[in-house]
């Protein structure tokens, strides 16, 4: 008898044991290093607990194989990118690729932002490398396949607004979500690209008109009096355009030399009349709209008045008289 209770004890101290370690196998927290982990459509649970126990993302492929097998899941894990770290246990694990929890990441394209800038804050998100996006927005096929048009890149066209990319999308996916926003927002605010004369010019200014202000009511004056000197065949002369010349080269100042003013390029509008070959930003909806339909006046100039707003001025005397004020008061 006392034999047969001894068995017993250690059929069930067993037992026990074996359910502690079930338990901790799939109860327990793994505590893993920041990975990233891709399902493909049709993989297996035993191919995706492989792949997650080889990247230290759960202790057991069988006991992941098990627990999807009897919740019925097996066949119906979701495909994705997902991200893993920090303390996840085995259930956590099936859960989130069973409801297809994939991992985004967001990439705020602020207004004014040029191509270089934007493609470098993607570069940062840890998408793709700069260089790599680079030649995919100036490649003639994917710009006209994105926007219907000959360009010679896609400035002007990434559209200003926040976006939340899968972990692991394509160069392709980055670049076209921007764009595909661009003729939605301005489809929404009832401006169809096509059927504006000389639409391409207006981005190009509007793209000018985002760097000169960040006040939407200064916008439409501005564009007027770029209107206006285009007009009287005078010269931009918007800082902006060299500023976005000398970006190219990396170099950024806070105020431009004479040096600057004077450097052979198409973009600097200080030399050349007219407007620059392409925009110099990716402007606001507020800022294209400006350049659709540009207020009406006699202003010719503008100088900041040190308090981040602009005057206006419709002669050349009165603008040194406003600009000599400004600077005394400097």
């Amino acid at each position: 008898m006392k034999l047969i209770h001894q068995i017993l004890l250690i059929i069930v101290t067993l037992l026990l044991v074996v359910i502690v370690y079930l338990a901790w196998l799939v109860w327990m927290p793994l505590k893993s290093e920041q990975a990233v982990f891709h399902i493909k459509s049709g993989d297996s649970a035993s191919t995706i607990a492989n792949t997650l126990s080889s990247q230290g993302i759960i202790r057991s492929r069988n006991m992941f194989v098990m627990m999807a097998r009897l919740r019925h899941s097996q066949n119906k894990l979701k495909a994705g990118t997902y991200s893993f770290g920090g303390n996840y246990n085995l259930i956590q694990t099936l859960k989130m690729v069973e409801k297809g929890n994939t991992s985004a990441i967001s990439i705020t394209i602020p207004p004014g932002f040029n191509l270089h800038q934007t493609l470098q804050r993607m570069e940062r998100s840890g998408m793709a490398a700069y260089d790599s996006l680079l030649v995919r927005a100036n490649d003639p096929k994917l710009i006209y396949k994105l926007t219907g048009k000959e360009l010679p890149s896609l400035e002007g066209y990434l559209f200003p607004d926040t976006y939340h990319f899968d972990l692991g999308s394509s160069m392709e996916t980055l670049l076209s979500i921007p764009v595909q926003n661009f003729f939605r927002q301005l489809h929404k605010a009832g401006i169809e690209p096509d059927s504006i004369p000389d639409f391409d010019q207006k981005l190009i200014l509007a793209s000018i008109v985002e760097k000169e202000s960040a006040h939407p009511d200064e916008r439409p004056i501005i564009a007027g009096v770029y209107w206006n000197r285009m007009q009287k065949g005078m010269r931009l002369e918007s800082c902006p355009t060299v500023n976005y010349l000398l970006l190219q080269e990396g170099i950024k100042r806070e105020v431009l030399t004479n040096r600057d003013l004077s450097i052979q390029s198409p973009y600097n509008t200080y030399l050349n009349a007219g407007l620059p070959p392409t925009p110099i930003s990716n402007p606001s909806l507020q800022a294209i709209q400006a350049a659709i339909s540009p207020q009406k006046h006699n202003y010719l100039f503008f100088v900041s008045n040190r308090k981040g707003r602009n005057d206006f001025s419709a002669t050349y005397q009165e603008h040194l008289q406003k600009k000599r004020n400004y600077e005394k008061s400097d």
